[in-house]
């Protein structure tokens, strides 16, 4: 810092005020405990430097056992020569030690900063906290690191905003980002320690353009106000083939850095066989919570995949023909101009149209909603173009193509609608599980004949009883504590369901209800203690429109006579008797119904099977939430900045989701990126949307 800053000057000014700075004394004793006393030097030459002010002049034993004077700091316990060499060495000394034991009151004019409760306080620069701020936008927006090195982002922010500031290099902002990450986890591991209820995790395995595999562990839990919490517990590097030790031995890695291992309820994951394997690992070692009813979970989302990629293959000869005139269409910026022209006459926008990934179903679903408007002018244009090329007339569109576009788009809306409501965070996705396969099943039942979707639906259907023929455990449960459903509306969902798809559910009826019980009697030993009010019958509760088929269910003695067969099945289970014997009431309609505050509402009245209510609503069926930390990860990891480490990886995407779950933005169920692909390709000039994607 330059000796002449006006730091220094005020300073100075500051101990003659303070202090006795009139140089050196000349007779007297040293500082207490110094051992050294002060030079009589009535003769010397007179000490004219303003660095004396900062040091006193004393005798005291040199290493070589002599005696001499030193100069000793006013403020530290260090001493310098003072014989050779001039006072560059003290005034070096006095620029690092004065801003340690002075302080200067800021001579600049005040600045104000107005807070959101329109308050009013003095705003200083802090160089520290500008570092932190600047490390949580690099993690939050996926910035590079070296984001505040760049000499236009600085001119930026000291000629609009804060003049004080200073330039960040990568390094610092590196170590900033690590510092916060570690301090974060530290916080979360704090919080994960002091639950009162269950975690439950998803995994997924994810291949980056830098040729290293990650594997994402994500934590589900309720915090304090019974609102569901979703983080990022690690992004660790998969160093090795995927097998089930492997995959085994990483997610178990993620689970002792928290030390969560005895809090883990369940673990949803894809199909791969190796992560069936690995199941039976964890089970050896005993994690499963509950007698593992629910441990391991199928992602309920790659079910719908598989189903759907069935049913595509079946009628992949007619939406290829769309496919291949959309991208002939859209190859030759020529041939797209006038295309372009061809929509005005038809009174059309003109527009671009994305083809789909066949790898994913819902990007097929997508291409063809958006090209149902345009049918008539990429048939009449595209076959044109190829009657004047002499093409064969069977390579033209066809009415019957559109009309299966059309019928198919219809009947994958309801597998599109289920993929999304099941990939919700914020909401239980486990009480919605039955729902929409009751949806889906109904989709089957009513285009299984149709002429041109039959096959592709007897086909969707084969592949739908694979997996859901036998409900999973955890779906059921989902339904029966929703208080408007309970055992009787299970029942009743389940017999429709095999209605439509020719499935005998009522041993599994029997078998879930005798599951239902030994289930809560573990959680009756866990928590039997709690002392509770006389509980009155729940009030009754509307379901809300999304269920109506459940309007159709009469309560006749069917009904009731379960209800008996529960009771006397397991007379130890009063509560749990006590709550299914209440009725629900689907006559009226609510949609604002929150199924995890009605069980924090009522958990005094149902104080063990309130526990159990909340693990399980708290269970994800699917996988997505940790598939939705790859979308971030290929905008983390792209082929500019595969240079990073797995630990820096793991760093930025911690920190942002972590970030993003302060702010409750987690909830995005599909990527909206991956929505404007297909949508909103508009290039007319006067569209809200003119953004043209190549």
């Amino acid at each position: 810092m330059d000796p002449t800053h006006p730091y220094f000057t005020d300073g100075l000014n500051m101990l003659n005020d303070d202090f006795d700075l009139s140089g050196p004394a000349e007779t007297g004793a040293g500082p207490s405990g110094s051992g050294a006393t002060p030079t009589s030097r009535t003769k010397s030459k007179r000490l004219t430097s303003d660095v004396w002010q900062c040091f006193d002049v004393v005798e005291m034993t040199l290493p070589d056992g002599t005696v001499g004077p030193r100069a000793k700091c006013k403020f530290c316990p260090k001493n310098y020569t003072t014989t050779k060499g001039g006072t560059g060495h003290l005034r070096r000394h006095m620029q690092k030690c004065m801003p340690k034991h002075v302080q200067v009151p800021n001579t600049t004019q005040t600045q104000l900063q107005r807070h959101p409760d329109g308050s009013v306080t003095t705003w200083h620069y802090d160089a520290a906290h500008a570092r932190e701020c600047l490390a949580r936008y690099i993690a939050q927006t996926d910035q590079p690191i070296n984001f505040g090195d760049c000499v236009f982002f600085q001119e930026f922010i000291t000629s609009a905003f804060c003049p004080q500031m200073q330039i960040v290099s990568r390094t610092t902002t590196r170590n900033d980002l690590i510092k916060m990450f570690k301090t974060q986890r530290d916080d979360l591991t704090a919080e994960l320690q002091h639950l009162t209820v269950s975690i439950a995790l998803t995994s997924d395995i994810w291949n980056a353009c830098s040729k290293q595999d990650y594997l994402c562990v994500t934590g589900h839990y309720l915090d304090s106000e019974c609102r569901i919490q979703k983080k990022i517990l690690g992004f660790r590097p998969m160093d090795f083939a995927h097998t089930a030790d492997n995959i085994f031995a990483v997610i178990l890695s993620v689970l002792e850095t928290y030390d969560i291992i005895h809090r883990i309820l369940s673990i949803t994951l894809d199909n791969a066989s190796a992560n069936t394997k690995s199941i039976a690992l964890f089970t050896e070692r005993n994690i499963p919570q509950t007698g593992g009813y629910f441990f391991h979970q199928r992602c309920a989302c790659h079910i719908i995949n598989l189903v759907v990629q069935s049913g595509l293959k079946k009628v992949s000869n007619r939406i290829e023909r769309i496919r291949d005139a959309i991208s002939w269409i859209g190859s030759s910026n020529p041939r797209f101009q006038e295309f372009g022209r061809h929509c005005t006459l038809n009174g059309l926008r003109p527009r671009r149209f994305q083809t789909d990934m066949p790898v994913r179903w819902n990007s097929t679903y997508l291409m063809l909603k958006n090209c149902l408007e345009y049918d008539t002018t990429i048939s009449g244009f595209y076959n044109m173009k190829l009657a004047e090329s002499g093409c064969p007339p069977a390579q033209s569109l066809t009415p019957d193509d559109w009309y299966v576009a059309k019928i198919f788009v219809e009947f994958l809306q309801v597998f599109y609608n289920a993929t999304v409501t099941l990939s919700g965070v914020y909401y239980p996705t486990s009480s919605q599980a039955i729902h929409q396969i009751v949806e889906m099943s109904d989709m089957l039942n009513t285009y299984r004949e149709d002429d041109l979707l039959g096959d592709a639906v007897v086909a969707m259907e084969t592949k739908f009883k694979k997996y859901w023929s036998e409900m999973p455990f955890l779906y059921a449960l989902g339904v029966i504590v929703d208080p408007r459903i309970k055992l009787a509306g299970l029942e009743y969902l389940l017999e429709f369901t095999g209605n439509k798809l020719s499935i005998d559910y009522s041993e599994q009826i029997t078998d879930i209800r005798n599951k239902l019980f030994e289930v809560f009697s573990i959680y009756e030993r866990r928590f039997g203690g709690i002392h509770t009010e006389p509980s009155p019958e729940p009030d009754r509760q509307p379901l809300p429109t999304s269920w109506s088929i459940l309007k159709r269910r009469k309560k006749d003695k069917s009904a009731s006579s379960s209800s008996s067969t529960t009771r006397s099945a397991a007379s130890s289970g009063a509560e749990l008797n006590r709550f299914l014997e209440a009725q629900f009431d689907a006559d009226e309609n609510t949609e604002n119904f929150d199924l995890l505050l009605w069980w924090k509402t009522y958990s005094y009245r149902y104080p063990v099977l309130s526990h159990l209510a909340r693990d399980i609503l708290v269970i994800p069926v699917s996988t997505v939430s940790s598939e939705q930390a790859f979308s971030t990860s290929g905008r983390i990891i792209e082929p500019r900045r595969n240079c990073l480490t797995p630990e820096m990886v793991e760093v930025l995407i911690c920190i942002r989701d972590w970030e993003h779950a302060r702010k409750r933005m987690q909830n995005e169920t599909v990527d909206e990126q991956f929505i404007q692909n297909f949508s909103n390709l508009y290039v007319d000039e006067g569209s809200a949307s003119n953004q043209v994607q190549n």
